[in-house]
C-alpha cells in the first residue's frame, strides 16, 4: 500500500492550473488503487485476531494491523471529508501537543520558532536533477553499496524521495550542493537504511514496512540527519515549518487558492504549486479537510533529537542502535531492544554516519538543546506582547 504514490497529482494539474493565472482550483483525479480496502481490512484484522500473546513482538505487530487498517481506510476515502479524520489518526495535526517537547509546547509553536529564523545565505542550485544523483551516490553507495539505487523520477512532487531500496530524484529540479548532501543523508542514510536493516531482520521483517507511529521518527530522524551532518540550513526548516502552518490553515477551512497565494508570497508562483499539492492530495480542495503528514516534522524532529540527547546522556548506546533497526516510533525502541537480546531482533547491519564519531555526536545534540529554547522563546515574544 504505497500512500504517498496513490495520493499523487499528475504534474498537467500544476501546468494547467499555472496557465489560468491560479484563478480556479485544480482539477485532479486519483488513479486506483489496485486492491479492494474492505478486503485488505479483513486480511489484517483476521490476521490481528491470531494474534494472542502479550510478547513484546505481538504487541509490535497488532500496532502494524491496527496501523494498516487505518491506512486502508485512509486511501479508501480520497477526495472526501473523512479523510483528513483519517489522516490525523494516522500522522496527528499541527496543533497537537507533545510530551518532551522543549516548555511543553504545541507542534505549532515550534512551528513558528523555525519560521522566525533569520534566512542565511543564498546557495544557488546549480545542479541538474543528474548532478544530484551522482552526488548522492557518491555518499550512499559506499554504505549500502547495492542495496540503494539513485534514480531520475517525472513524478515527484518532493526534491526525492525513499523506497525500500532506492532514492528517486524530481528530474526538473535544480539542487544546491547543500541540498544533495542532506538528500544523500535523509533519504538514503536514513530511511532506505533503516528499511535495509528491517528486511535484513530473520524473523519481524515487519520493521522494514514500518511499526505503528513510525512516520513521525523517520521523518524526523530524516531532518536530524541533515542537521547532524552539517547539511540543514534556516531555509530547510522555515519550509518544513510553512508546510505545517500551510496544513493548519487548510484545516481551519482555508482553500487551496488561499494556501497557494499565501505560499507562493514567500516561495513563487510554481513552487507554492508543489508544496499546496503536499497539503491537499487526498483531501478535498475546498479547505477543512488536508492530508496532515507534513504535521509530523516538528515533533518527530524534537522527539528524536530528546530521544537521542536521553540516551547518550545516560551512555545507553544499545538503545539507540535498536532504534536503527528498522523504522519504528522512539516510543518502540525499549521493545525492540528487548528483543534483540532475546535474539528476536538482529543488531542493524548498517548505521548512519553521523553515529560513527558519538563524542562530537554527543556535543552537537547538548549545543542545539540549549540553543533551541532560547529560539522558541524569542519567537514567541511578539505573541506575549500582542496578549498584554
Amino acid at each position: 500500500m504505497r500512500v504517498l504514490r496513490a495520493l499523487s497529482w499528475d504534474r498537467s494539474v500544476h501546468r494547467l492550473f499555472l496557465l489560468q493565472r491560479g484563478r480556479e482550483l485544480p482539477v485532479v483525479h486519483y488513479p486506483p488503487l489496485g486492491f479492494d480496502p474492505l478486503q485488505k481490512i479483513r486480511e489484517f484484522n483476521e490476521f490481528r485476531a491470531r494474534i494472542r500473546g502479550h510478547n513484546p513482538a505481538e504487541e509490535l505487530l497488532r500496532g502494524f494491523c491496527d496501523q494498516a487498517v487505518l491506512t486502508c481506510k485512509l486511501l479508501s476515502a480520497r477526495g472526501t471529508r473523512a479523510f483528513y479524520r483519517h489522516s490525523a489518526e494516522l500522522f496527528g495535526h499541527p496543533s497537537d501537543g507533545f510530551a518532551g517537547s522543549p516548555q511543553e509546547l504545541e507542534n505549532l509553536e515550534i512551528a513558528r520558532s523555525w519560521m522566525a529564523r533569520p534566512n542565511a545565505r543564498d546557495e544557488r542550485a546549480t545542479l541538474s536533477a543528474e548532478q544530484c544523483a551522482d552526488r548522492i551516490r557518491g555518499i550512499v553507495q559506499p554504505v549500502l553499496g547495492e542495496l540503494c539505487q539513485v534514480k531520475l523520477s517525472h513524478q515527484l512532487v518532493a526534491y526525492a524521495a525513499a523506497g525500500p531500496r532506492s532514492i528517486a530524484v524530481r528530474s526538473d529540479a535544480k539542487f544546491t550542493l547543500r541540498q544533495a548532501r542532506a538528500l544523500a543523508h535523509h533519504e538514503g542514510l536514513w530511511h532506505v537504511l533503516t528499511a535495509q536493516n528491517g528486511a535484513l531482520q530473520p524473523v519481524l521483517t515487519v520493521l522494514a514496512a514500518g511499526l505503528r507511529g513510525h512516520t513521525e521518527s523517520q521523518e524526523g530522524g530524516g531532518i536530524v540527519s541533515e542537521f547532524l551532518t552539517g547539511n540543514a540550513t534556516a531555509g530547510r526548516f522555515r519550509e518544513l515549518a510553512d508546510r505545517s502552518l500551510a496544513v493548519d490553515r487548510a484545516a481551519r477551512g482555508a482553500d487551496y487558492l488561499t494556501v497557494w497565494r499565501d505560499l507562493a508570497s514567500r516561495w513563487g508562483e510554481e513552487k507554492a504549486c508543489h508544496l499546496a499539492e503536499r497539503v491537499f492530495r487526498g483531501g478535498v480542495l475546498t479547505g477543512g479537510a488536508p492530508f496532515t503528514k507534513d504535521a509530523v516534522y516538528q515533533r518527530g524532529y524534537c522527539r528524536v533529537h530528546g530521544f537521542l540527547r536521553s540516551s547518550l546522556d545516560r551512555g545507553d548506546e544499545a538503545l539507540v542502535l535498536a532504534f536503527f533497526a528498522g523504522k519504528m516510533s522512539v516510543d518502540d525502541a525499549p521493545a525492540v531492544r528487548a528483543l534483540i537480546e532475546e535474539g528476536l531482533v538482529a543488531r542493524p547491519r548498517f548505521v548512519p554516519d553521523w553515529w560513527r564519531g558519538r563524542a562530537r555526536l554527543a556535543l552537537q545534540i547538548a549545543d542545539a538543546a540549549y540553543a533551541e529554547p532560547l529560539r522558541l522563546q524569542q519567537a514567541a515574544r511578539p505573541n506575549a506582547a500582542a496578549a498584554g
